[in-house]
């Protein structure tokens, strides 16, 4: 809110991607180009406007989602390292100011990272014993509501579904209901949802990219220099792409590798020194500490299971692009501060145990 507050409203280059189809929404005109993908952001925008919100409405709904994130960090972290912990990770997203700025723009960007991790919970609390089908309701619109907030949220669909199959729990035949609900899910993403995409897909080109050796978007710098490949046809589109990376493997790989080091890394040639320099003094520990965290809580379900959504976001930027101005690194890194919370913990034990001890002490 502070943060809010001293910046203001901001607006960036996608912010009339948003406000025009709310305009379309709200006049019964249809969504065109890029914006059937971001249809659950721009619902709410419409939404908004329609009850006389002007901006600030907003940023005031992206902050209140980032406050219930911020539970959800929590319940997260309780599971991972104790209350301590739990304290700790809502500490971390507090003060993480490179991820807190997007919750003062006009773009899907900051509710989308609160949907991300409230959805991450509540995903694995359906898996809670005693099964409740209520729980699991709950869930599954959590997750639509995050995929029709952007389009990488679909990536967390099947990731889902497979965490709830996988459950040592379940029966045989809630096994094979969610196997079975699973593949209807992707049936319908494959009917409804790849055509509304489209207009996405075309904006962002990832198989052109993926010729130029593009690792960020709309920069030509940090490329990685491809194979020419006389084969290739931009008229085949999606089929190009692939084709283009079965001839060359090795040097897609590559690519890809670079895009991910890039977006972990999340400083950028143009930025200034001092900003690359506040950057890797917050991530490097940041990585260290998530790392110890995550090894020592690695016999518990959650961990796993907010590293398989970090990895299906980092599949995204692996297939297209890392972002210039880092957000997407900003999507995932609340899931990151349970897992570092818990491996502060770890530090602390080992390094002063009676202040570890006086703090998890009631």
């Amino acid at each position: 809110m502070a943060l809010v507050l001293w910046s203001g409203v901001r607006i960036g280059g996608d912010t009339s991607l948003y406000l025009d189809g709310a305009s379309s929404l709200l006049n019964g005109q249809p969504l065109i180009g890029r914006q059937p993908s971001y249809l659950g952001y721009i619902a709410v925008v419409a939404g908004l406007q329609a009850a006389g919100g002007g901006l600030v409405s907003i940023v005031i709904i992206q902050l209140a989602a980032a406050t219930v994130a911020a539970i959800a960090v929590y319940r997260i972290a309780v599971e991972l390292g104790g209350r301590v912990a739990g304290a700790l990770a809502v500490l971390l997203f507090a003060v993480d100011v490179e991820t807190n700025r997007w919750h003062a723009f006009v773009l899907g960007d900051s509710l989308f990272l609160s949907f991300l991790v409230i959805t991450a919970w509540l995903v694995h609390r359906a898996t809670a014993a005693p099964a409740r089908f209520d729980r699991h309701a709950v869930a599954v619109l959590s997750l639509i509501a995050t995929a029709l907030i952007r389009p990488e949220g679909w990536f967390v669909v099947p990731a889902a579904a497979g965490y709830w199959i996988l459950q040592p729990r379940l029966s045989m035949r809630r096994r094979v209901a969610f196997v079975g609900a699973a593949l209807l899910g992707c049936i319908a993403i494959s009917t409804l949802v790849t055509p509304r995409l489209g207009g996405n897909l075309e904006a962002v080109g990832p198989g052109e990219m993926l010729r130029r050796g593009q690792t960020i978007w709309d920069y030509d710098g940090w490329r990685v220099a491809m194979p020419d490949d006389p084969v290739w046809s931009t008229a085949h589109g999606s089929a190009a792409a692939v084709g283009y990376a079965v001839r060359h493997p090795i040097s897609t790989a590559s690519l890809m590798i670079a895009r991910l080091a890039v977006h972990a890394a999340h400083v950028r040639p143009f930025y200034s020194t001092a900003h690359n320099v506040m950057i890797a003094a917050w991530l490097l520990p940041l990585y260290a500490l998530g790392a110890i965290g995550w090894w020592a809580a690695r016999h518990h379900r959650v961990a796993w299971w907010c590293a398989g959504v970090i990895a299906t976001q980092a599949l995204v930027v692996a297939l297209t692009h890392a972002e210039w101005d880092g957000r997407y690194l900003a999507h995932v890194m609340p899931l990151l501060y349970p897992s570092a919370a818990s491996g502060l913990g770890v530090v602390l034990l080992r390094a002063a145990p009676d202040v570890h001890a006086r703090l998890i002490t009631p």
